[in-house]
């Protein structure tokens, strides 16, 4: 990117301060839909975002090109959106960190499969999927999407930073039909090196998850020992960690107002952001250029820190945490690579002393039924009985509802099996001591 030329435009239209990063994206991806090639896509595409400070306002525009009538249209574009700016506080440019914690994860290992084996997984899916269990009687969809990814990111102070990342996404849905019963599962894989991949223990969850599920019934309404699967454990601690956003925070939006070095959760709960960690999510600069850095959210329960871009530190008199992000039009603040720190006991060993209790393994409506402000939510969900210390009959038709706070501080025990989602949290399952269920 010849950043030069774009600063040398910016500057010669009065810009005071700017930055600028483009983002070079490579997807491939297809699906399979009974046997053939239901949708196949390859695309280059390039996005060059532009930000700058006009007459003390921050303004922004957005190109498809790196040249330099593009870098004019930019320039005129920051200008003309820093002039509808109401915010009479002065806006600035990030300098820069002192330090920066680069490392090399980039992975290109699965661009060295070719399209023809990726296909031929993806029909090898289909084809064990519909042989796992004869209730299964269809494949919905089997996709496969693959990303090659590079960003730069540049400003007129003269910083100049560079990250690369590559990774497939995996996706299939089976449909189960057992009499007049239908149900339906689905699977979903992450990664950057398709040989690690187990496709027959892949096959075998996704089945289960669909045939296990027959013939269940509603239990009777009440409080219950709840552990929730580790992917509707993930679902709503993405919504504790939005209310940790210092933006929520200032506004006085979030249950989490003034209770910073507080105990917010169970002891047992320790969670940290990890935008460092190698994996696919690592990246080691924000949307705003400040450095990232891995940092303890909670520890064994206390709030450690919000999540801070440059404007919430200012107004709060911290230094930023890395986690600005660019949303189009303004800095907000976001999270990634999170980790929440397993515990020592098996799945089977933690829920041994629950006599009588419930296994939440799905959720639908969470996002509408989810009340920011206060934690309060309930949705319908989907799970299994537990009944003297295992896993026994089907629930459905029942709805899981509470408290996100009073939630967090009732988690008993957390166990081993901690996995990557593709919301970038890494997270266990979790027992939960007494929740509302709602059935009968």
């Amino acid at each position: 990117m010849n950043s030069k030329a774009f600063f040398e435009i910016a500057k010669s239209e009065g810009i005071e301060q700017s930055q600028i990063s483009i983002v070079k994206l490579r997807r491939f991806g297809f699906s399979i839909f009974h046997t053939e090639i239901d949708s196949y896509t390859i695309s280059e595409t390039q996005s060059v975002s532009a930000i700058g400070v006009y007459n003390g306002k921050l303004g922004s525009c957005r190109a498809e090109s790196d040249t330099k009538e593009a870098f004019r249209f930019l320039a005129k574009g920051i200008k003309e959106t820093s002039a509808v700016i109401e915010k009479e506080e002065e806006a600035s440019i990030f300098e820069g960190s002192p330090k920066y914690h680069k490392k090399n994860v980039y992975d290109p290992s699965v661009l060295s499969v070719s399209a023809e084996d990726k296909i031929a997984l993806a029909k090898r899916l289909e084809a064990k999927l519909l042989a796992a269990d004869e209730r299964i009687s269809e494949v919905a969809d089997v996709r496969y999407q693959e990303i090659d990814i590079s960003k730069e990111f540049s400003n007129s102070f003269g910083l100049r930073l560079k990250e690369k990342g590559c990774y497939f996404f995996l996706f299939a849905e089976i449909v189960a039909k057992n009499g007049d019963e239908t149900k339906t599962s689905y699977g979903v894989e992450i990664g950057s090196d398709l040989a690690k991949f187990d496709e027959d223990l892949f096959v075998k969850k996704v089945a289960e998850r669909a045939t296990e599920k027959f013939s269940g019934e509603p239990c009777e309404s009440g409080k219950y020992p709840t552990v929730l699967d580790r992917t509707v454990f993930a679902e709503l601690l993405a919504f504790f960690l939005d209310a940790c956003s210092a933006e929520e925070i200032q506004r006085h939006s979030s249950f989490l107002v003034d209770k910073l070095g507080e105990r917010v959760a169970s002891s047992k709960l320790t969670v940290y952001e990890k935008p460092l960690e190698k994996n696919i999510f690592f990246t080691y600069f924000d949307d705003e250029g400040v450095a990232t850095q891995n940092k303890t959210v909670l520890k064994h329960g206390v709030l450690q820190t919000y999540f801070h871009n440059r404007e919430t530190a200012k107004k709060a008199g911290v230094e930023p945490t890395g986690n600005g992000a660019w949303t189009g039009s303004r800095f907000d603040v976001s999270f990634a690579n999170v980790v929440v720190k397993p515990g020592k006991k098996s799945f089977d060993d933690m829920i041994l002393p629950i006599k009588d209790g419930v296994y939440i393994t799905e959720l639908a409506g969470l996002g509408t039924g989810m009340n920011i402000r206060s934690g309060d939510f309930s949705c319908q969900a989907e799970g299994f009985r537990i009944r003297d210390g295992k896993v026994a009959e089907p629930l459905n038709l029942i709805t899981l509802s509470g408290n996100l706070l009073k939630m967090f501080r009732s988690i008993k025990e957390v166990d081993d099996r901690n996995k990557l989602m593709s919301s970038s949290i890494n997270c266990p399952d979790v027992y939960v001591s007494s929740m509302n269920i709602g059935g009968k």
